[in-house]
């Protein structure tokens, strides 16, 4: 284990390098006194106290008292990084509102071109940075012609582990019961879906989020996103009312 690159990931979610250290030292243990802390990192005692405070103020370490001892034990990772996506979440919320202040004042759509495979991917994992819900009209069979299961089953394990919500409208074809197997794994608590009707077709896989709209041509692997809350409005109703429909 690295423990140099450790302390540079812990510094970049906002901890200094000694509580980084502090935090790394009780990992792997159930739990340390402060006496202990201080051998282990070489950080003075009365030091050590101010980084805990630091540690417990951003719930890292939580205290446990045992008769007159107060020891202290790391939290566990994975709550650290869950907690770090809600504030970025969060933070990406405010930057929008303060970007709808600003397009507010044009009302003129933005309009940026995509092809190829690649900038087509860049495409889906976007809608990973908006806290808003995701609508979709998904054409299947047309994705896997160009893209694998296993570029699907990593999008929509992304799609479960951020704090968003997907309503997905899936074109009936061939591929239909293996998307369902693949979202059923992943766990789909926050995502909805309806089948649409037989008679509905498409080749283009219809994103809505946030005040954007994809319109992605699976066929030729090409994509307009348009953002602009007035057309991004008139999509999300569409959208309801085909919901609505099925």
């Amino acid at each position: 284990m690295d423990q140099g690159a450790l302390i540079k990931v812990l510094q970049e979610v906002g901890l200094s390098e000694k509580a980084a250290l502090i935090y790394l030292s009780l990992l792997g243990k159930q739990k340390l006194t402060v006496s202990q802390i201080s051998r282990e990192t070489h950080v003075k005692r009365a030091t050590c106290y101010e980084y805990l405070d630091q540690l417990l103020s951003r719930d890292f370490v939580v205290r446990i008292p045992v008769g007159k001892r107060m020891f202290y034990a790391a939290v566990e990772p994975k709550k650290i990084l869950n907690d770090f996506k809600k504030k970025t979440a969060h933070l990406e919320q405010r930057i929008n509102e303060m970007a709808a202040l600003h397009d507010a004042a044009t009302h003129k759509p933005r309009v940026v071109f995509y092809e190829g495979k690649r900038e087509l991917k860049n495409i889906y994992f976007d809608i990973f940075k908006t806290v808003a819900d995701v609508y979709s009209i998904f054409p299947a069979e047309r994705f896997f012609e160009n893209f694998t299961e296993e570029e699907y089953d990593e999008l929509d394990k992304e799609i479960s582990s951020y704090a968003l919500k997907s309503r997905d409208l899936f074109v009936a074809d061939k591929h239909y019961k293996k998307i369902k197997e693949i979202r059923d794994k992943n766990g789909s608590e926050n995502k909805v879906d309806k089948k649409l009707p037989s008679w509905f077709t498409s080749n283009v896989d219809v994103l809505i989020y946030a005040d954007k709209v994809a319109l992605i041509s699976l066929r030729d692997l090409s994509a307009i996103v348009i953002e602009n809350k007035d057309i991004a409005d008139l999509f999300k109703n569409m959208h309801t009312f085909l919901w609505k429909s099925v």
